[in-house]
C-alpha cells in the first residue's frame, strides 16, 4: 500500500488575490514622468519606475507583463498616448492588472481618476495596484485613496499657479513667450530668447506683402504659392530643425487663406514682440482662446523688421475693404474706395468684355456703380439710390491727372500747402498748443487741490469744527467748480491731441509725397497711399454734355480744392 503525504499550506486572503491570475488578460506596468514632477528628484526617472514596478511584478506573480510610460506628459492631462491606449485595452476587455509606482503617476485630477478607478476598472475586472501608496483594488476600497487625488491635483493646481506667474512677469517684462519663432525667424544662435531673420522664409513673407500691396486677395496668394511648390510654414519650419518636434504634413506645400491671413496680420514683420495674445482658463481646460487687442502687451523694436511701416500700413488699409476679383479682368483698382455721394456706400466693381467683329474678346472693361442701387435696396424715405455710374478707365485718369498737380503744386510750394491745410503756420500751431498743454496742466492741479480741500472740510465737519448747513453749501460749490473744470480739461484734452494729429498727419503726407517725384501709373499700393476714399456723385446732363463730380479725400489731410490753392497762391506771388 502507498501512502501519499499532503502538506496543507493555508494561504492568507491578501497571497491568495495575488495569486489568482488570469492567463489571457495583460498586466500592464505602467510610468509616467514630466517636468512637474522632476521637482522631486531623480526617485521619479523613467528608470528607477521600471526597475520598482518589474520587480514588484516578478516577486509577486504578475507575469508576463508589458511596460509602458508616458514621458513629458502632464497627470492632468489623459492624453496621453501610452496611457490612452492602455485604457482603450481595458474598455476591450484585455488587462487584468494594472500596477503604477503610486497614484500621482496614474493621474493627477481627481474626478478623472475617480470615474476610472471607481467605475470603469470594476466595471471590466481591472485590479489597480499602487505600490507606494499601500493601493489594491482587489483588498477592498481604501477610504485615504479620494484624499490623495485630491492632494495629487492641489499639486498640478499649484504648479500651473507658478507657472502662470513666471510667464506673466516674462511677458510683462517684454522677454517672448512664444517657443516656436514667427515663420520668416529663427532663433539667435547666441541667445535663445532674440529672434534673427531667416532669410529664405523672410523672402517669402516679402513676396506676401507686396502681392497684397499690388491688390491681390489672400486667396489669389496661397494660389500663386501653391502653384509654385513652396513650402507651407509648419513644413519649413520642420524641415529646416526650427521646430524639434515634427508633425506629419498631408502636403507640404499647401498654402490656406487662413495662413496668408496670418502673415499679413502678424506685427512680429515690423520687429515688434506681442505677448498675451492667447490664453487658457485653467490647467483643466486646454482650450486656447483669443485675448482682445487690449488685453495683449507690444514690444517695439525688439528684433529685425523685415517689412517697412509704409508697407505694412498700406496692406492694413487695403485689407479693411473686401477686394474680390471680379470673373474676368483684374480686381478694380478703387475697390473698397469708392463711395457713393448720396446714400455712403461702397461703389461695386464690374467688368464686361468688349469684342471684336471675329466674336473675340479684345479686353475687358472696369466700370463701379452704387451698391445700394445694386442690391435695390431702398436706402431714404422709401426710395432707391441711383446708380451713380463711373467707367473706371475714366475715374482713373481723373485721379492720376489729380495727383500729378497735388505733387507739383506740393513741390513748388510746400509751406503755403502746410498753411492752407492746417489753417495757421505751424509757429502758430504749437503756440497754441503749447498754451492748450499749461491750461490743462493748471485744471488738473486745481481738480487735485478741490478733492484735498473736500475732504479737510468733511474732517473738520465730523470734527464739529464746521457746521452741518455751512459744509453742504461748501462742499456743492467745491463739487460744481470741480465738474466744470472737468469738462473743460477734457474738451482741451481732446483739441491738443487732434491738433497734434493734425500736424503729424500733414509731416506723414509730406513724407510720402516726397517719396514720388513722377507718378507714371496708377498702382494700387499708389492709390491707399494717398487716398482715403473717392466719393462719386451723380452725374448732370446738360446738353448733351455728361458732367460728374469727383472728390478725393487724402489721406490724413482730407479733401483738397486744388484749384482754389492754385489761385491763391499765383496771388500771393503776385
Amino acid at each position: 500500500m502507498v501512502y501519499y503525504t499532503y502538506t496543507v499550506c493555508w494561504l492568507s486572503e491578501r497571497e491568495d488575490k495575488m495569486k489568482r491570475q488570469p492567463n489571457d488578460k495583460i498586466n500592464y506596468l505602467y510610468g509616467r514622468l514630466s517636468h512637474e514632477d522632476e521637482l522631486q528628484g531623480d526617485s521619479n526617472s523613467i528608470i528607477n519606475q521600471r526597475r520598482i514596478l518589474e520587480k514588484y511584478a516578478e516577486e509577486n506573480g504578475f507575469t508576463p507583463y508589458k511596460f509602458i510610460y508616458d514621458d513629458g506628459y502632464s497627470g492632468a492631462d489623459f492624453e496621453r498616448p501610452a496611457f490612452a491606449g492602455m485604457i482603450e485595452d481595458v474598455e476591450a476587455g484585455k488587462v487584468a492588472t494594472v500596477i503604477v509606482k503610486d497614484m500621482s503617476r496614474f493621474g493627477r485630477d481627481y474626478l478623472r481618476v475617480g470615474f476610472l478607478t471607481e467605475i470603469v476598472f470594476p466595471q471590466h475586472e481591472v485590479r489597480l495596484i499602487a505600490i507606494n501608496d499601500n493601493i489594491d483594488s482587489d483588498l477592498g476600497e481604501n477610504d485615504f485613496t479620494p484624499m490623495m487625488n485630491v492632494f495629487n491635483e492641489w499639486f498640478v493646481k499649484n504648479t500651473s499657479k507658478k507657472i502662470r506667474a513666471v510667464q506673466q512677469a516674462k511677458g510683462k517684462s517684454g522677454e517672448r513667450l512664444a517657443v516656436i519663432p514667427p515663420y520668416g525667424y529663427r532663433k539667435d544662435p547666441e541667445d535663445k530668447h532674440k529672434l534673427v531673420v531667416d532669410e529664405d522664409s523672410a523672402a517669402v513673407v516679402r513676396r506676401i506683402f507686396r502681392l497684397s500691396v499690388d491688390g491681390y486677395g489672400p486667396a489669389q496668394i496661397a494660389r500663386m504659392l501653391n502653384a509654385e511648390h513652396i513650402l507651407n510654414p509648419s513644413a519649413y519650419k520642420h524641415e529646416h530643425g526650427i521646430m524639434k518636434k515634427p508633425r506629419p504634413c498631408k502636403d507640404p506645400y499647401y498654402w490656406n487663406t487662413t495662413t496668408v491671413h496670418k502673415i499679413l496680420d502678424a506685427p512680429e514683420y515690423l520687429g515688434h514682440t506681442v505677448n498675451f495674445k492667447t490664453f487658457t482658463r485653467s490647467y483643466k481646460d486646454k482650450k486656447i482662446r483669443f485675448n482682445p487687442p487690449e488685453k495683449q502687451l507690444v514690444f517695439e523694436g525688439t528684433h529685425p523688421a523685415i517689412i517697412d511701416p509704409e508697407t505694412w500700413e498700406i496692406v492694413r488699409k487695403m485689407r479693411e475693404h473686401k477686394r474680390r476679383a471680379p470673373r474676368y479682368g483684374n480686381p478694380g483698382l478703387f475697390s473698397g474706395v469708392a463711395y457713393c455721394s448720396d446714400c455712403g456706400e461702397k461703389l461695386y466693381y464690374h467688368t464686361r468684355a468688349v469684342w471684336n467683329k471675329a466674336k473675340t474678346v479684345v479686353r475687358y472693361e472696369g466700370s463701379y456703380s452704387c451698391s445700394t442701387y445694386r442690391k435695390g435696396v431702398q436706402y431714404q424715405e422709401g426710395r432707391p439710390c441711383t446708380c451713380h455710374y463711373m467707367n473706371e478707365a475714366n475715374l482713373e485718369q481723373l485721379v492720376l491727372e489729380e495727383l500729378r498737380d497735388l505733387i507739383a503744386f506740393i513741390s513748388r510750394h510746400e509751406k503755403q500747402f502746410v498753411r492752407l491745410v492746417m489753417d495757421k503756420s505751424k509757429q502758430e500751431q504749437a503756440r497754441d498748443a503749447s498754451a492748450k498743454k499749461r491750461a490743462a496742466a493748471k485744471h488738473r492741479r486745481r481738480v487735485a487741490e478741490i478733492d484735498t480741500l473736500i475732504e479737510r472740510l468733511y474732517m473738520d465737519n465730523v470734527s464739529g469744527k464746521v457746521p452741518d448747513e455751512r459744509y453742504y453749501k461748501m462742499s456743492a460749490k467745491l463739487e460744481e467748480e470741480q465738474a466744470a473744470l472737468t469738462g473743460t480739461l477734457a474738451a482741451l484734452e481732446t483739441e491738443i491731441a487732434e491738433g497734434e494729429e493734425q500736424a503729424a498727419g500733414v509731416d506723414s503726407f509730406l513724407d510720402t509725397v516726397r517719396r514720388y517725384t513722377e507718378i507714371a501709373e496708377l498702382t494700387p499700393a499708389i492709390v491707399h497711399e494717398f487716398i482715403d476714399k473717392i466719393v462719386i456723385y451723380e452725374p448732370e446732363q446738360a446738353r448733351g454734355n455728361r458732367r460728374q463730380k469727383v472728390e478725393i479725400v487724402y489721406n490724413k489731410i482730407g479733401a483738397i480744392d486744388l484749384d482754389r490753392w492754385q489761385g491763391e497762391s499765383q496771388n500771393a506771388s503776385a
